[in-house]
């Protein structure tokens, strides 16, 4: 875990809340002593903001006076499946879909990350005799800049989301290869607007391709997420692409229509 990283929240509740980003798969357990290194706080600050947390429920009291995720979390995620408009519309459209060797993903943007709130088909693909686990799965955010999933909701944000996006991260543009500069980053996606559609290749997990599609709003074509198919990279060479695209863009479309349809009752 790094140290001495500064918290750039400016209020006492954003302080606290930055405690809970650096809880991970890596470091499920924090001391308060850790935590205060990690966010230039004293350890009487870290503790107080520990005990509000604790006392909400956003995390809980561990072993060798560590702490962990809490309870609350996992109330909020069930009630975020039951009433998230956007999850319940991926659900009513996906849950019949028949994957083999395949997976759709559904996503949402989530400040400069974007994360998959539900998928369906296997957890693990078939390739050459091999079983490949997708790495881009449910409650895992990845880079806006990496992916099918994040390239296809990137290029239909708005002119001045995108400029804020890249100005904030040139260095991770460049290293994506989405041009060295403001002119090639936006040519990049204005190829990806005309086409409908994004792809990457073996980006997120060896041996797996994706391609995605924005889910837009009916009513003004504002960004919702964006739909993905995960697949061995094998069964879907680059010139295939153009004629498996149309079907991932009526499923998005029944998204959008389910999500209206959610949204307005």
């Amino acid at each position: 875990m790094a140290a001495n990283v500064k918290t750039s929240s400016p209020s006492s509740l954003g302080r606290a809340l930055d405690i809970l980003s650096l809880f991970s798969v890596a470091s499920p357990l924090l001391t308060a002593e850790e935590i205060a290194a990690v966010l230039g706080y004293t350890r009487s600050t870290a503790y107080r903001y520990l005990k509000e947390l604790c006392d909400a429920g956003l995390i809980a009291n561990a072993p060798e006076s560590a702490y962990t995720l809490g309870p609350r979390i996992v109330e909020l995620e069930r009630m975020l499946a039951l009433t998230d408009p956007l999850y319940r519309a991926g659900q009513q459209v996906l849950a019949s879909e028949h994957c083999d060797n395949h997976a759709l993903l559904l996503h949402s943007l989530y400040q400069d990350k974007v994360l998959c709130i539900y998928k369906v088909g296997p957890d693990v693909l078939r390739h050459n005799g091999q079983q490949i686990t997708i790495r881009r799965a449910r409650g895992i955010p990845f880079s806006l800049f990496q992916g099918a999933a994040s390239l296809a909701a990137l290029a239909h944000l708005s002119s001045h989301r995108i400029k804020q996006a890249y100005l904030g991260n040139e260095e991770a543009v460049r290293a994506a290869g989405l041009g060295q500069n403001w002119l090639e980053f936006r040519h990049a996606l204005a190829g990806i607007r005309r086409s409908g559609y994004a792809t990457s290749y073996e980006q997120i997990t060896p041996f797996v391709m994706g391609i995605a599609v924005p889910i837009l709003s009916l009513q003004d074509q504002r960004l919702i997420g964006s739909l993905a198919r995960a697949c061995p990279s094998a069964a879907m060479p680059s010139d295939s692409v153009p004629r498996h695209a149309p079907a991932l863009r009526a499923l998005s479309l029944r998204i959008a229509q389910e999500y209206a349809r959610i949204t307005h009752a």
